[in-house]
């Protein structure tokens, strides 16, 4: 696949009977969330779909509120939120299925996009994961859902941290940082001093791939793309250059 218009990890490429991708600015905008021209980014999708080789009626998108709500998805959710941002799944950041030629997908423009594989029992899992959801472990319990529902076995689990912004772009302020004394063990390690007071540098990656290891996942088995939409901006839209347009991540069993 062309690296201009897509993303994959090698992890992820290396395994039969999926398909998974990160796409670029080449397609355009992906949101109907943000969309000023609803009819474009559906022709986006559909440019998309063709690249992938599938049916844009594969896939399932979702209405993210930056939370830790994972459903199960099956084949009857297939065009969810497609053609209408009414129609997709409402409150959820992260989707689970084992259902072939059901394309999950995730939206993001700095947060983080995680794709999830399940190499024995064949589940798939897409998440969503920007500080809020990273705070209230939206990774972790991707995993725990995998695990409870389909008994699936972390150390089978292969996990990809997408394009998003990297610690020396992301400045935040006390608010997030109390937020991750609050709920994460060891928090300070994700972050770094700011320039002034008050303000700090976290690291959603570490972050991320930290809740995956808790989680059980092996280290071998977690792959960090090491893009950031920040200053990969050419590549990927971002929220804080100022843009609306979002980019989208998705994997499907074939």
């Amino acid at each position: 696949m062309n690296k201009k218009k897509c993303f994959q990890f090698k992890i992820f490429s290396q395994k039969s009977g999926i398909l998974h991708y990160v796409s670029t600015k080449y397609f355009g905008n992906m949101s109907l969330y943000t969309a000023t021209d609803i009819q474009k980014v559906i022709e986006n999708r559909k440019n998309l779909a063709q690249e992938l080789n599938i049916d844009l009626n594969n896939f399932v998108f979702q209405q993210q509120v930056h939370g830790a709500k994972c459903s199960i998805v099956e084949s009857k959710d297939k065009a969810k939120g497609v053609y209408s941002y009414a129609s997709a799944l409402n409150d959820n950041d992260a989707m689970i299925t084992a259902t072939k030629g059901v394309c999950i997908t995730v939206m993001a423009g700095d947060c983080v996009p995680l794709l999830f594989f399940d190499t024995q029992n064949k589940v798939i899992a897409a998440a969503h994961a920007g500080w809020r959801g990273t705070y209230k472990k939206i990774a972790q319990k991707t995993v725990e859902k995998m695990t409870q529902r389909f008994n699936s076995k972390p150390k089978y689990i292969i996990a990809g941290i997408g394009p998003s912004i990297s610690a020396p772009h992301y400045e935040v302020d006390d608010l997030v940082y109390n937020e991750f004394k609050k709920h994460i063990p060891g928090y300070n390690k994700f972050f770094s001093e700011g320039k002034e007071k008050g303000k700090y540098y976290l690291d959603l990656w570490a972050a991320n791939k930290a809740q995956l290891l808790s989680a059980g996942l092996k280290e071998a088995n977690i792959e960090i793309s090491a893009l950031c939409t920040y200053a990969d901006n050419h590549l990927f839209f971002s929220a804080r250059r100022g843009e609306e347009e979002r980019f989208t991540a998705g994997i499907m069993l074939l």
